[in-house]
């Protein structure tokens, strides 16, 4: 059996929130991360209707 692996602090580069459940574009370096929380991708409306990236958004 397998240990979990276990994610490093990480922060939402747009508003600050600390380890969200749903997080888009994480970039981890020297034990500490930064990603895109889904409320602000949402916000930017960089989602469609089912929570997917739209065509020609990349992250």
């Amino acid at each position: 059996m397998s240990a979990s692996a276990i994610l490093p602090p990480m922060t939402c580069r747009k508003c600050g929130a600390s380890n969200p459940v749903v997080f888009l574009a994480p970039v981890v370096m020297a034990g500490a991360g930064t990603y895109i929380c889904y409320a602000c991708a949402r916000a930017r409306r960089w989602l469609d209707p089912d929570g997917n990236l739209r065509t020609g958004i990349e992250l």
